[in-house]
């Protein structure tokens, strides 16, 4: 052979390389994937995928969220966040209230409103009076028996 043949290579007729396990080409420089690398990632030796820095993985097929999603939330492309139910946002960190909280009360978690000291509930619904209503009254605004 006039050219030298790599990674353990052997010249096995004129010009001709026999290539090792992993390895291929005329002078068996080319490492060899198998499965092969996906989603733009490089095989740079046998069975050893660089991926670009949006993948990750054996075979370059697992995405990467920078940052993570959270919350049980699940990177299903690259930055790209699946959320669990209950939480949205580009990571998952945005609580959902399926009703809205009312009277200025904010959604803390999913299906959770943290309300002012005016009101109470589930949903901040609920008017809050400093003293019981005598008389059969009912508190009908923050601090207002009717």
């Amino acid at each position: 052979c006039t050219t030298v043949c790599a990674n353990g290579g052997t010249c096995s007729a004129p010009n001709t390389c026999t290539c090792a396990a992993g390895w291929s080409g005329v002078t068996c420089a080319n490492p060899v994937c198998s499965p092969v690398c996906a989603n733009s990632g490089t095989c740079s030796a046998p069975n050893t995928c660089t991926c670009t820095s949006s993948w990750t993985g054996a075979t370059c097929t697992t995405p990467v969220c920078s940052p993570v999603c959270s919350n049980g939330g699940t990177c299903s492309a690259p930055n790209t966040c699946s959320c669990a139910t209950g939480w949205s946002g580009a990571t998952c960190t945005t609580p959902v209230c399926t009703t809205a909280c009312a009277n200025s009360g904010t959604c803390t978690a999913p299906n959770t409103c943290t309300c002012t000291s005016s009101w109470t509930g589930p949903t901040c619904a609920t008017p809050v009076c400093s003293t019981v209503c005598s008389n059969g009254g009912t508190c009908s605004a923050p601090n207002t028996c009717t």
